[in-house]
């Protein structure tokens, strides 16, 4: 083992305290310059005086602050105006570091994993280093004469946050690279970040590695070798008949206090997998760089395409006494490109996804920062978040330029679930003008931020593609990277230190912009890359676009809608929570871009009258919109292969957002909805409306779809029809079914409107010789709204819990349950968001479903149409 050792400086052992100017001085222990006035004896004073308050590394300024009863909640109401002024302040921050007598002995690195927006480091009151920007490590040799034994201070000047944009400004005045969402967005209130972010640590040993950058390639094997790992069957695309792994490691020039006499370093490269050598190579240390071959390795997969295996490199300083140090990562073999789609216009980038030689539609999410204060994100909470968006059937994850770089542990979340990422660097537009600055210091920045990033993440597996930034364009045409210097820079860089890796220059990439009805007839095969829209369309709006759309890649669209009443009741003093709508100025404060209350109470007739109707058929709307526009996407596979939902998750709580999962961790319907629009073997219906007043027949045209290895053969049949809430078979035709894989329609059923009640449901029941394969329902109105929603009956819901926590519920009543899902009906200060199902599918009377509940903790059973039931 190891000889070195590392003091974990993290936790709650610091302190800090607010600054202007030059006053950090007082704190940080530094000698003063000579002065005319009482300076010293000003700054003696206060700096023993009391005001230091408790602080957290990693952590946030803002946190920290509110912990101490300093500010109020800023996650509450309108509290974040109230922490405003934090960032325009410097923060000191000190904490004592206890050494003992051998700490004296050979070399000491301080080191610092991230500081926000950067600092000066001081120990026992001298200056050792500074840091600028948030993404920069920063490592500060502690000489001998430092380390005496006793007690020693370690204090840091944090410096106030950048000037910067919000999101409506100009992307040209812009010269920080950090997240732009703390300064003010349509889902974030203004609440800029400060603080120590990342870990802090003090390493010492007789000799130390410095950097250490890992990479690993599939290449040919040596002739004659064979794959004992077949891919998935059932691809069209070539296949991997043989392979050998190859890790390549390179390093820094490691820090050495040994004697000038003492033997040569050497560095030792060890790759394993559960505890098993799989290969290894030792070299001298000066050579700084080893490879490692390792035949046929297991081969790592996306979600839903098969298994996740991890390798560990180890990195091993050695010397005559053996080992002085050693750090790790984990690793997995795949290959990976972006291959052109089918049927796409010549001058289109690729989008198509080609990973072990299979292709995998790029189905995910869009993900911003699990927190505003981001140095505050707790691991659970981010590996709780990328848990839904795997068990939603997630392929890829877009990281969104207006917030971060992600951590390493976001990073390895995503490794462990085979989340696919594409990583965008802290670039966005800016609504006013969208073009980064040409101004060369700025270029100059960015392609330092480039050498600094890219090296920390090249060893993911799940990291696919890097991408410029966020919706980047001049003149409304998106950039590219001939159009752009900052662009150019960025993949160049990508390009030297990551030459595997794809690269986008922005999303979308155009040529055009927006997925509008305008924009697809205008030029429908421009539609390469697009955004859009975030809103819902109306009854009969919404279902005509995704019916028109064109795109090879949707990579954001959403439907707008409000939080769950659990996260709401926390977010809102109960005073202010109603009328819900953007004359409350409370509501104004909570996403007031998202806010449709209006066009709620229209489409559903004036029914919605209070805050838990308003509520419920918000989300209605949000989970139908959504579930449609994804599975409209999806019917244009191959030609579409990547279909992005704007968004997962939020980054501060809003009363109303286009997130699925609120800022509490819990799953709206619409996640619900777009997880069912996600499955691999599907059944849809494809309509014109969801509401068929005043119209003389109703259709619905069933399209089938079985993802590679899912595919079925011809040979099984769909039967398409209209119910009654009772179930009953109002009107039904059964289709015959070739051979399924890509998309395609089967056949229409048409119903008279007149023959239909108010409420009633298509179903598409897709079924082989083995039985049901999948079976689709969806709501419709024979009215002009969704009025009668307000009206149906009720069923009779009851519900039982198997000994693993999932949760039965059976309809043994005479009406269709809708939208049954389960809900935390704890405070949402009261723990852990749990890990809940749900179904968007109407429960038909003598039905039974099962749903997915983590054991151990409470649950409601939730419907549109019924009261809830609560079970331990």
């Amino acid at each position: 083992m190891s000889t070195s050792t590392t003091i974990v400086l993290d936790g709650e052992e610091w302190a800090i305290r607010e600054a202007l100017g030059d006053t950090a001085e007082w704190y940080l222990g530094a000698p003063l310059p000579e002065a005319g006035n009482n300076v010293a004896e000003a700054s003696a004073a206060i700096a023993a005086a009391p005001g230091w308050l408790p602080a957290r590394v990693p952590g946030a300024v803002v946190d920290d602050l509110h912990r101490a009863a300093e500010l109020p909640d800023p996650r509450v109401g309108r509290n974040s105006r109230a922490a405003e002024w934090v960032a325009e302040r410097s923060w000191v921050y000190r904490r004592a570091v206890d050494l003992d007598a051998a700490a004296a002995d050979g070399v000491a690195v301080l080191e610092f994993d991230g500081i926000d927006p950067g600092a000066d480091v001081y120990w026992d009151g001298e200056l050792l280093g500074s840091v600028r920007g948030l993404y920069h490590p920063l490592r500060l040799p502690l000489d001998a004469s430092r380390r005496g034994e006793g007690r020693h201070k370690l204090a840091l000047r944090v410096h106030p946050a950048p000037d910067s944009e919000p999101q409506v400004g100009r992307t040209e005045r812009v010269r920080v690279h950090t997240p732009r969402l703390g300064y003010g967005w349509d889902f974030s209130p203004r609440l800029r970040h400060q603080g120590v972010w990342k870990s802090v640590r003090l390493r010492l040993g007789r000799a130390l590695l410095g950097g250490v950058t890992v990479r690993t390639r599939v290449g040919a094997p040596p002739s004659g070798d064979i794959l004992s790992h077949p891919a998935p069957s059932g691809d069209k695309m070539s296949q991997l008949e043989a392979r050998v792994g190859v890790v390549e490691v390179e390093w820094e020039p490691p820090a050495d206090g040994r004697a000038a006499d003492a033997e040569p370093l050497s560095v030792t490269v060890t790759v394993s997998r559960d505890g098993r050598t799989l290969g290894s190579a030792e070299v001298d240390a000066t050579a700084g760089r080893a490879s490692v071959s390792i035949p046929d390795p297991a081969l790592w997969w996306p979600n839903t395409f098969g298994e996740q295996p991890l390798h560990t490199v180890t990195v091993a300083l050695v010397d005559a006494d053996g080992e002085a140090d050693r750090t790790e990562r984990h690793v997995g073999f795949r290959t990976a490109r972006l291959v052109p789609n089918a049927g796409a216009p010549a001058d289109a980038l690729p989008y198509t996804a080609v990973v072990n030689g299979v292709t995998v539609p790029l189905l995910g999410w869009n993900w911003t920062p699990a927190d505003t204060m981001f140095g505050s994100i707790d691991e659970a909470r981010v590996e709780h978040l990328l848990g839904l968006a795997a068990a939603s059937g997630a392929r890829l994850v877009r990281v969104w330029g207006g917030g971060l770089i992600e951590s390493e542990h976001f990073y390895a979340t995503c490794d462990r679930l085979g989340l696919l990422v594409w990583q965008e660097f802290s670039q966005s537009s800016s609504g006013m003008q969208s073009a980064p600055s040409t101004d060369p210091a700025f270029v100059e920045l960015m392609r330092a931020e480039a050498e600094a990033i890219v090296p920390t993440r090249v060893h993911h597996p799940s990291l696919l593609v890097w991408g410029g930034g966020n919706e980047l364009d001049q003149g409304g045409a998106p950039l590219s990277d001939d159009r752009s210097p900052v662009l150019a820079a960025l993949s160049g860089t990508v390009a030297r230190l990551d030459p595997d890796r794809a690269w986008l220059p922005t999303s979308p990439t155009g040529p055009e912009f927006h997925n509008r009805l305008d924009r697809i007839h205008a030029n429908p095969d421009g539609q390469h890359d697009v955004h859009g829209p975030w809103e819902h369309q109306g009854l009969v709006g919404h279902y005509t676009l995704a019916n028109a759309g064109t795109n090879l890649a949707h990579t954001e669209f959403g439907v707008e809608g409000m939080t769950n009443l659990r996260s709401l009741e926390a977010l809102i003093p109960q005073p202010d929570r109603w009328p819900a709508d953007r004359t409350n100025p409370v509501y104004r404060h909570l996403g007031e871009w998202w806010n449709n209350a209006d066009q709620v109470v229209e489409l559903f007739g004036g029914r919605p009258d209070t805050l838990e109707t308003l509520n419920r058929a918000s989300q209605v709307l949000q989970a139908t919109g959504l579930q449609y526009s994804v599975e409209a996407d999806r019917r244009r596979f191959p030609r579409c292969s990547m279909v992005l939902p704007w968004q997962l998750n939020e980054s501060h709580p809003n009363a109303w957002c286009t997130a699925a999962v609120d800022f509490r961790g819990d799953p709206k319907p619409a996640f619900f909805a777009v997880a069912r629009a996600f499955e691999r073997r599907r059944a849809t219906l494809r309509v014109t409306r969801a509401v068929w007043g005043g119209e003389q027949a109703a259709s619905a045209e069933v399209w089938l779809w079985a993802e590679a290895v899912d595919a079925v053969a011809a040979g099984s049949t769909v039967t398409v029809r209209a119910l009654g809430l009772d179930g009953a078979v109002l009107a039904e035709t059964a289709y015959p079914a070739p051979a399924v894989s890509h998309p395609a329609a089967v056949g229409t059923l048409e119903v008279p409107v007149a023959g239909l009640p108010d409420v009633f449901l298509w179903e598409a029941e897709w079924r082989d010789a083995d039985g049901e394969l999948d079976c689709e329902r969806m709501l419709a109105t024979t009215t002009h709204d969704f009025a009668a929603l307000f009206d149906v009956p009720a069923p009779r819901l009851e519900a039982s819990r198997d000994a693993d926590g999932a949760v039965r519920v059976r309809n043994t009543g005479a009406s269709a349950a809708l939208t049954v899902r389960l809900v935390d009906p704890r405070p949402a200060a009261g723990g852990a968001p749990s890990t809940v199902g749900g179904d968007p599918r109407p429960l038909l009377p003598g039905e039974e479903r099962i749903l997915e509940s983590r054991y151990g903790a409470p649950v409601r059973v939730e419907a549109w149409n019924a009261e809830p039931i609560d079970l331990d």
